[in-house]
């Protein structure tokens, strides 16, 4: 059997790494790798093969790509994001402040409840095209940058190192973000409640008035 795997990090898919960092992090990594069942879920998410097929392989073959996986992983090292991605000749930019998010980018972050699951749509939401808004709209009020065309974009051709220094920055920011925005959600159920209050209370002084006008009782 063939077994073929990314030379370098930047040849690394971010759906390859996603499934990388959600199965290593956390965990007993020296006593992991010593587990051959670990070595073939490592084997498969970066060869494309299934675990089945992986298991019909000699087992000198498997731990061989195994320590090349390794090899490759240990490599990197990690850096803040360029902010910058280049395809077919267009730039696809990373505002670094996040929150700096328009209110578009804001809400569609906060519908991602695990950024490991899809990483692309966390790129797509992230990266826009140069000179352009998140989500921005012609005179017809129609999306002209809507989020699946950087999403098909970002699954064809994402640099593996961009995608890691990425996650690395932003999985801090976005831990700092999503409790400003747990307050934010507090303040605004808050406010929503007094306002609801105000009017049941403004309600409550018109059905007053009205009762006592045609001396009914309240």
């Amino acid at each position: 059997m063939k077994i073929s795997i990314p030379q370098t990090i930047r040849d690394c898919s971010p759906g390859q790494l996603a499934k990388w960092l959600l199965v290593s992090q956390g965990a007993d990594l020296d006593n992991l790798m010593q587990k051959l069942a670990f070595r073939v879920q490592v084997v498969s998410i970066f060869s494309g093969l299934s675990k089945d097929e992986i298991r019909t392989a000699d087992y000198k073959d498997v731990n061989k790509v195994f320590n090349a996986c390794i090899e490759m992983l240990s490599g990197y090292e990690q850096s803040e994001p360029s902010g910058v991605i280049e395809h077919d000749g267009k730039r696809y930019v990373f505002d670094k402040d996040i929150f700096g998010f328009n209110t578009g980018q804001a809400i569609d972050m906060k519908l991602i409840e695990d950024i490991y699951s899809d990483p692309y749509e966390v790129l797509a939401i992230l990266y826009i095209e140069e000179g352009m808004e998140y989500n921005q709209i012609d005179e017809r009020k129609k999306v002209i940058n809507p989020n699946v065309n950087r999403k098909r974009i970002f699954e064809e051709a994402f640099p593996g190192d961009e995608f890691l220094n990425l996650f690395a920055f932003f999985l801090q920011s976005w831990e700092s973000l999503k409790v400003a925005m747990s307050i934010l959600k507090t303040a605004q159920t808050e406010v929503m409640m007094e306002m609801e209050m105000k009017n049941l209370k403004k309600e409550v002084e018109k059905l007053k008035t009205r009762n006592g006008s045609n001396g009914q009782p309240i």
